[in-house]
């Protein structure tokens, strides 16, 4: 658990502690040298062969997307169940944007 750097180019997950003050939001892939995004603690990565769920994890963080539940008024959280697909993200961030 904990604050996560991800890299859609190499599919990995690089967590980062609890501590979000000294979290790095501007790494860049050991592997790669691409961008990381910055992503919640509630974010899960699937195993680097799912392509399908790489992709939709990919399209929601180009989005600017980053895994956590939006809030309503001062104290309350929308749960949300995770696009399955594309068609599905696309409504998903529309969704999110209204917010």
């Amino acid at each position: 658990m904990g604050y996560k750097n991800v890299c859609t180019n190499c599919r990995i997950a690089l967590s980062e502690g609890t501590n979000y003050e000294l979290f790095n939001t501007n790494k860049t892939c050991p592997i790669c040298k691409g961008k990381m995004y910055f992503v919640n603690e509630k974010f899960k990565a699937p195993k680097k062969s799912n392509d399908k769920e790489w992709k939709i994890i990919e399209y929601l963080l180009l989005s600017g997307y980053d895994f956590r539940n939006p809030i309503y008024g001062t104290e309350r959280y929308m749960y949300f169940e995770f696009p399955k697909n594309l068609q599905e993200a696309e409504a998903f961030v529309r969704e999110m944007r209204k917010l």
